[in-house]
């Protein structure tokens, strides 16, 4: 391939990465530090582009070299950070979540969020103070391990009140962007154990702490079994109305879901794999995500689909989590 068609596919792949809201050209010009003339100049092949500037440009907006040239190899490449104690703790990675949303919600109409679950998708979590905050203990403490968190008890009263403008941010965001959710019957067992487990051990500070918890996680399944029922997302102890973002919800009991997510952004997708339980990392790799969408939609095919009308399946599935619930609840009652 030509210097020039090279030019101009980079170009062509930097504007599908572009939100619709913000100008291509001025992105373009502000991150190299050019007027926009000089930047049009680029885009069009009339100025070669340098080894820095492509440099620049591919790293900010995460485009592969390898994919560009069609170099034939067996990696792809991810990006994402991991948590640490140092610049990168909880709250910065709650703040990347929600960046993240914001991301994704600025590509309406043109976006949809796939997920294929194994547990009840994070994002429904900050839906709920109570749900979100013991989320919040549960990684600090067994998960990330930070020491000021080991010898510490759980309570439903403990203040977490600086951190519920960020959550219900990623809440709100989160139900505004179209969605396909793939669950199964053991998608509340891991929230179920950990509230259980951190009874057992003394970690909760009252067997009230964990009545209370499993309430909440109850008034969750509720909200997300009304969904179903509306066909579309609308926030916590609101009421569906018209023009929400359409909601589509699957059970499949074969299955086991991985946390998978697909993200569609225009003509482009973006696939988050979960790992270290915590973290994510993601790619934009195009054979990479044309191979998960064909997976996702192969599982859909195998799924039963709750929401639009499927009354029947989906009283059976929501009755079947709140009975985990309830024989859950009998333990402290």
């Amino acid at each position: 391939m030509e210097s020039l068609q090279l030019q101009q596919l980079f170009f062509q792949q930097i504007k599908g990465k572009t939100p619709p809201n913000k100008s291509f050209v001025d992105e373009i010009a502000d991150l190299l530090e050019i007027s926009n003339d000089s930047a049009y100049r680029r885009i069009r092949g009339e100025k070669q582009i340098s080894f820095e500037e492509i440099k620049k440009l591919a790293s900010h907006f995460k485009i592969s070299l390898d994919q560009l040239l069609h170099l034939k190899t067996d990696s792809f490449i991810f990006t994402g950070r991991i948590t640490n104690n140092t610049d990168y703790k909880h709250e910065e990675w709650q703040k990347s979540v929600l960046a993240h949303l914001q991301t994704i919600d600025s590509f309406k109409p043109n976006n949809h969020y796939y997920y294929l679950a194994k547990e009840i998708p994070f994002l429904y979590y900050y839906m709920i103070p109570e749900i979100a905050a013991f989320k919040a203990f549960f990684f600090l403490k067994s998960i990330l391990f930070y020491d000021d968190w080991k010898n510490a008890k759980f309570s439903v009263k403990d203040d977490y009140s600086q951190y519920h403008e960020l959550w219900r941010n990623i809440s709100n965001t989160y139900s505004s962007i179209p969605a396909t959710e793939i669950w199964s019957i053991d998608i509340i067992t891991s929230t179920i154990q950990q509230i259980e487990y951190y009874k057992l051990t003394g970690s909760l500070k009252s067997k009230d702490d964990a009545i209370c918890l499993l309430d909440k996680l109850e008034e969750l399944i509720n909200h997300i079994e009304k969904q179903a029922e509306a066909g579309v997302k609308f926030q916590y102890k609101q009421e569906p109305k018209p023009g929400l973002a359409p909601f589509k919800m699957y059970v499949n009991e074969l299955t086991m879901g991985d946390n998978m997510q697909l993200i569609q952004l225009g003509d482009n997708l973006i696939t988050y794999i979960n790992h270290s339980v915590l973290n994510f990392i993601y790619t934009q790799d195009e054979s990479f995500n044309n191979y998960t969408k064909k997976t996702f939609d192969i599982i859909t095919q195998k799924s039963t689909l709750l929401s639009e009308g499927n009354e029947r399946e989906r009283l059976l599935f929501f009755n079947r989590l709140r009975e985990k619930i309830n024989n859950s609840r009998k333990q402290f009652i």
